[in-house]
């Protein structure tokens, strides 16, 4: 069955980026729906399209680069998966030096472009980059979703009468699921066949492609220790050890990881603020879908309580990665963090908007609320005082209500209806 095609929610900051600068850059993992992107944007401008996956075009770029660069300039040049041929970036920058427009080309890469190995050019000052990811929930639902900026506008408890609740066993599908397009109409044994693929073609061929790294035939294991312990706090001694790799270098393959648009790290928030708090990240999948089938852990397994162990931390995962999600699209301009010191008060998301404002938000597994989740919550509202905008706990159950000065429950759902 062809890929549906849905409207993605980046597609007009993408439009506006390239009505005022030479260069846009648009990055994701492999079959994140990046081409059908760019395709969606040729459809409204005047454009050639081309991707160095088809080896005739790249060898027509090694032989000619300036040409090949230069070939389309009165419209857009799209150049798809260009970590393949990272020294055309060197190329790309001089031909708008010389003429220096919007809307010159359109670059796509399955690697981050700025840190591969061998690129030898970051486009500072002329490109803009986007990052693309699976499908959010939003974007499968028909819907540009954007929960932060909602919870500024004071829609904290929404309008919940009007969708369905979902269920422990909804969400442990919608974290089964993940977000590939190439999934939409797969059953769970053709989505566990398509990722048993894809991976291989990921960690064996594109890292050797763009990385010098000496172990990475390690870096499959490497990958599933994350996948097992997502959303954990990253403390590299432990991943070296499990892995095989000494601990000196064990950060240039999670990095690799990294570029490759299959892991994220979540970074520490509160460090001058609060002395003790601790400055790890933490360490996450950008897909459970992924993730369940390295684990082999599926809906089946996660809805039913004695899957509570790996629920949770797959749970957050697929709340943060939802909020990582709509922030490439969000009006309201926030990063995102995680809060833990060492009395073991926790937070599990903190977005910090521009002006210093936090919102806290804590992901339970529970479908019933206590005052124990909101220990975290507390502590930040204290330290913060005015500065603290809300504190919001996000459950499995179905109702939304108010619990104290600024603090809420609510359904996980919320982040997305």
């Amino acid at each position: 069955m062809p890929e549906k095609l849905i409207k993605r929610n980046i597609e007009d900051s993408l439009l506006e980026t390239l009505s005022d600068t030479p260069i846009a850059v648009v990055q994701g993992a492999r079959q994140v729906g990046k081409s059908t992107l760019t395709s969606m944007i040729a459809d409204k401008l005047d454009c050639r399209q081309l991707t160095f996956d088809n080896p005739d075009i790249l060898l027509a770029a090694m032989n000619d680069p300036v040409n090949f660069v230069n070939q389309y300039p009165d419209g857009l040049l799209i150049l798809d998966e260009v970590q393949l041929y990272p020294d055309i970036l060197r190329i790309i920058k001089l031909s708008v030096d010389q003429r220096r427009q919007p809307g010159r080309f359109l670059l796509t890469g399955s690697a981050d472009l700025l840190h591969i190995s061998k690129a030898n050019e970051s486009l500072a000052g002329r490109a803009e980059t986007i990052k693309l990811f699976p499908f959010s929930r939003g974007e499968m639902n028909g819907t540009k979703e954007d929960f932060i900026t909602d919870i500024l506008s004071g829609h904290v408890i929404g309008r919940l009468s009007e969708f369905t609740p979902l269920t422990r066993k909804d969400y442990a599908e919608l974290i089964d699921y993940g977000g590939f397009p190439a999934i939409l109409d797969r059953n769970a044994r053709r989505r566990d066949a398509y990722f048993r693929n894809y991976l291989p073609r990921v960690l064996d061929h594109d890292a050797i492609v763009i990385s010098n790294l000496s172990h990475t035939d390690k870096l499959s294991k490497l990958f599933s220790i994350i996948s097992a312990e997502t959303s954990g706090i990253f403390i590299q001694a432990n991943i070296a050890r499990k892995v095989g790799i000494p601990e000196s270098s064990i950060g240039g393959y999670i990095k690799l990881l990294q570029d490759l648009h299959l892991i994220h790290m979540l970074s520490a928030w509160g460090r001058n603020l609060a002395k003790r708090a601790v400055s790890r990240p933490k360490i996450s999948v950008l897909d459970t879908g992924v993730a369940c089938n390295v684990n082999g852990t599926h809906h089946e397994f996660l809805a039913d309580i004695s899957g509570g162990s790996a629920f949770g931390p797959l749970l957050e995962t697929f709340v943060t990665n939802e909020l990582l999600k709509q922030q490439t699209w969000s009006d309201a301009g926030h990063s995102l963090f995680h809060y833990r010191d060492r009395e073991n008060r926790e937070v599990d998301i903190i977005a910090e908007l521009p002006d210093g404002r936090i919102i806290a938000l804590e992901v339970k597994a529970a479908a019933s609320i206590s005052r124990r989740d909101f220990i975290g919550i507390n502590y930040i509202r204290g330290l913060l005082g005015e500065r603290f905008c809300c504190g919001i706990v996000l459950y499995t159950g179905v109702e939304a209500q108010q619990f104290g000065d600024r603090m809420f429950f609510a359904p996980i759902s919320t982040i997305w209806r």
